[in-house]
């Protein structure tokens, strides 16, 4: 079930968020997380939009 969020952020807000994931390497394991939820079937996505978590993955594994 996902849930959905009703908080509107800034655009700084946005830029400052990401940033805390990336120092702190949230990133990688939110997106390792969800990777594995889809192949394990617990969560449905398109197949375009799994390709792109994969490419997403390959760059934040690789840096």
């Amino acid at each position: 079930m996902e849930k959905e969020l009703n908080i509107v952020l800034t655009d700084a807000e946005k830029n400052l968020l990401l940033s805390v994931l990336f120092r702190q390497d949230y990133a990688l394991e939110i997106i390792r997380s969800e990777l594995c939820d889809i192949e394990v079937g617990s969560k449905e996505v398109d197949l375009e939009t799994y390709r792109e978590m994969i490419v997403l993955y390959d760059k934040l594994i690789s840096s």
